[in-house]
């Protein structure tokens, strides 16, 4: 019966738009959630599904609040197969041969400019702790020297090297 479906709607329009709205910030999203909640609860009544009818605000507000919870899974399931879908297509964070090239030659002139330092300590603690990554308290221990005492000698051995580094970059670009 129109009539009695018609019936049905009414006083629960209003509570069914506000659970929607509230949950939902799109109007074309909660209308649509507003149309099928009412599209449920419909069929449910013509198939002679609801139980107790006189809970049938409490039903129809329910399926309302199922739908909402519904469309926030669907969103969230589609916003991680996104994720997804944007993880596979991130470039290559190898570097290309342009990058791998100037890289070589970067680390080239570093030896290069390694092998020009005079002072064999200077040499040393630079490629054992920058280059062949050796710890701190090794290189210490090899040397004989403190942990105070290292940290003077790297730090004037850097001055060394940058000083050095500058000039044979700047006659290199003659």
């Amino acid at each position: 019966d129109r009539q009695a479906e018609a019936e049905l709607l009414d006083p629960n329009s209003c509570a069914v738009k506000n659970i929607i709205r509230r949950e939902i910030g799109g109007a074309w999203v909660a209308d649509d959630l507003y149309q099928e909640t009412f599209r449920i609860v419909i069929e449910k009544t013509r198939r002679g599904d609801i139980r107790e009818p006189e809970k049938l605000s409490g039903f129809v507000c329910g399926v309302a609040r199922n739908l909402v919870i519904d469309y926030f899974r669907r969103a969230a399931r589609q916003g991680s197969l996104n994720e997804v879908e944007e993880a596979t297509t991130l470039p290559d964070p190898a570097p290309d041969q342009l990058e791998a090239l100037l890289r070589k030659e970067q680390s080239d002139f570093a030896r290069q400019v390694l092998k020009e330092m005079r002072n064999e300590r200077d040499i040393q603690i630079l490629f054992r702790f920058y280059l062949a990554e050796d710890k701190k308290e090794q290189i210490c221990a090899d040397l004989g020297l403190s942990s105070l005492h290292f940290n003077r000698v790297l730090h004037r051995a850097r001055e060394r090297y940058l000083e050095l580094y500058k000039r044979l970059s700047s006659d290199q670009s003659r």
